[in-house]
């Protein structure tokens, strides 16, 4: 089971800088960030995504056996947290560079015959996806049983006065919200997402909850995240 948390970020520089703490606080243990093939071929214009688009060309030629339509894993390439805030930008920017991708993106998933764009932005169903998901956001928290009582200190609280059931062991993952082919050339038509920006967590809630509240602080946003207790 995960929880949602709506978060205040809805231009590329709020969902920008809210990423970026995601990845960057005290409680982190791991973090993957992944972009799809089609991404860097939408903006291999740009000099930052140009290598990896013509690496992937130079695969294809080689493995004709290549599904590109398909969930292989080795579609989707590690990237660095830049190149993911420049590709987020990019596509949601309402300026020439922005246009040109949005409209390149819709090209090859049609091309391909791909469906990454045929619901309403940001409003897929968690428990079917649509394919592919193009940008994939992921970061694990330390387990429980990791965490220092002084470096910690204000998780571990939290986690004792909610008296939530905790598997010490585990850790805990953490997604954000689908970003497919609608979210990236559709989601956010006059420079800002039609609504707050999600990010899913695993369990115990009061744990990602105090996680959650630091990092939105951290990343200037306006108001602190909501979570289903929060309603």
């Amino acid at each position: 089971m995960m929880y949602a948390w709506s978060f205040s970020a809805r231009t590329a520089d709020e969902v920008a800088r809210l990423v970026r703490a995601l990845g960057k606080h005290r409680y982190i243990a791991e973090v993957d960030l992944r972009l799809h093939f089609l991404v860097d071929r939408a903006l291999q214009l740009m000099p930052e995504f140009r290598p990896h688009a013509a690496a992937f060309e130079a695969r294809v030629a080689r493995e004709k056996s290549l599904d590109l339509r398909s969930r292989d894993p080795s579609l989707w390439r590690p990237a660095t947290i830049d190149e993911v805030l420049l590709a987020l930008t990019t596509f949601w920017t309402p300026d020439a560079s922005g246009i040109v991708a949005r409209a390149r993106l819709l090209e090859l998933l049609e091309e391909l015959e791909l469906g990454g764009a045929d619901h309403a932005p940001f409003a897929s169903k968690p428990e079917e996806p649509p394919h592919p998901e193009l940008v994939l956001l992921d970061w694990v928290l330390l387990p429980v049983d990791e965490l220092d009582t002084e470096r910690h200190a204000g998780a571990l609280a939290a986690l004792e006065e909610s008296g939530d059931e905790i598997a010490a062991s585990a850790g805990i993952h953490q997604e954000a919200t689908v970003i497919a082919g609608a979210e990236l050339a559709l989601g956010a038509p006059n420079g800002a997402l039609a609504d707050d920006f999600v990010v899913w967590s695993e369990p115990p809630y009061a744990y990602a909850d105090y996680v959650f509240r630091g990092v939105s602080k951290a990343a200037k946003l306006a108001d602190p995240p909501v979570g289903y207790r929060d309603l």
